[in-house]
């Protein structure tokens, strides 16, 4: 069974609020348990909380998602502080879905092998959803042309969107992060009503 978890919003000063949830982890021990939307490509409310995001700018809204055994911890933390400190829980949404689109190329066997290896199998609790299907073609007149030439020898692609609980869809969006030859959309989170 996989782990809920919560998209909490809190008005106050990102800086103080980073630092009161990184603080209070570190004084409990726990790790791993707070990702802050800001600082990963996930899709905020509104064409204004996208550009500031994209800016830099830390906005008066912080959006954090926590698991649930973390989140009737932090929520009694910022309850227990609102009083003394400029920081105030506005809502708290659960989460039933992440997602995020993405496409790959290989101009050779070794990286496309590779890239396939990487979504097959997906981590656990993932699923692929939008018709991925990898599309190997070969061209033998393309053999030995430069890798950024238009005609390669060797060609494989897919695209689709992958779907599931927030800290596993974060995690393996990272990971695909570090190949240069993956595209990725930015992660949309889908809430219960």
């Amino acid at each position: 069974m996989n782990k809920q978890y919560y998209e909490v919003i809190v008005k106050g000063s990102y800086d103080l609020a980073k630092g009161f949830v990184l603080g209070f982890m570190e004084g409990r021990a726990i790790e791993g348990e707070a990702i802050f939307e800001e600082e990963q490509h996930i899709k905020v409310e509104g064409a204004l909380a996208q550009l500031i995001r994209m800016s830099g700018i830390k906005g008066k809204t912080i959006h954090v998602i926590v698991g649930s055994g973390f989140y009737d911890l932090i929520n009694e933390a910022f309850q227990n502080v609102q009083d003394r400190m400029d920081l105030e829980v506005q809502s708290v949404k659960v989460i039933t879905d992440a997602f995020f689109d993405f496409h790959y190329k290989a101009f050779t066997k070794e990286l496309g092998d590779e890239l396939r290896g990487l979504f097959d199998p997906l981590p656990e609790g993932l699923k692929i959803k939008g018709g991925y299907a990898p599309k190997e073609s070969l061209d033998p007149e393309g053999k030995g042309i430069e890798a950024y030439a238009p005609l390669h020898d060797y060609e494989l692609t897919a695209s689709g969107q992958i779907h599931g609980p927030a800290k596993e869809a974060l995690d393996f969006y990272r990971q695909l992060e570090l190949y240069d030859m993956v595209e990725l959309g930015e992660i949309n989170l889908k809430y219960a009503d």
